[in-house]
């Protein structure tokens, strides 16, 4: 099977690239609210291109611009994966035992009876802080937008994810964060994703149709 690393970065690096703090409007009308996209962080390259660091979809239908917002604006890391992956490198950074306790689940009446005595909110706001300034001034993202079918998104997240994970071309710099994650599997596939990674990579003729569409 063709190793489509080079692709990949090729063709996202040459896509309209997003920000914080960006415009909705223009996202919404942009992906009329389907899609996928595609991440980038500062300090990381791969042969002279911006390198790849995250893919992510969205569940169900028209929420898009709504998971980006559990990334970007947000101040709640239990809403975001993303943003637990990163909380969970600055606490293991700083050897904070609370690591053990950041992904405990508050939401429900029951989750708040079982966990509510590891659980401190006012001292996650702390590393709340840090995850936000980190994707604010570090993360970039491009989109595929309009991606309305759930089971074509689904395969082109679980493609390009293995695709990225399974290169023998893959990557990072001494300094990226994710080396500092407590899951090796996120250490290994240098990337923020740990769904998908030993699925089925894109081919060529996918990956084709994907940018042709």
């Amino acid at each position: 099977m063709t190793d489509i690393y080079d692709y990949i970065h090729n063709y996202f690096n040459n896509q309209k690239r997003y920000s914080f703090p960006y415009d909705r409007k223009v996202l919404k009308e942009l992906t009329d609210l389907n899609g996928l996209y595609v991440l980038f962080e500062k300090g990381e390259k791969y042969n002279g291109f911006d390198r790849i660091v995250r893919i992510g979809s969205h569940d169900g239908n028209d929420r898009l611009i709504k998971r980006l917002g559990n990334h970007f604006n947000s101040k709640k890391h239990r809403g975001s994966v993303f943003r637990k992956h990163i909380g969970r490198c600055f606490l293991n950074i700083a050897k904070d035992n609370y690591l053990e306790h950041w992904n405990r689940p508050f939401k429900s009446k029951v989750e708040k009876e079982v966990h509510g005595k590891f659980v401190d909110l006012e001292y996650e706001k702390i590393y709340e802080e840090k995850v936000t300034e980190h994707i604010h001034n570090n993360l970039s993202f491009a989109i595929i937008p309009k991606i309305y079918d759930r089971e074509k998104r689904d395969r082109i997240e679980e493609g390009l994810i293995s695709s990225l994970n399974q290169s023998e071309k893959k990557i990072s710099s001494e300094n990226w964060l994710g080396n500092s994650h407590p899951d090796k599997r996120i250490r290994n596939a240098k990337i923020w994703n740990i769904e998908y990674l030993k699925h089925q990579p894109l081919d060529l003729k996918e990956f084709k149709e994907l940018i042709e569409k």
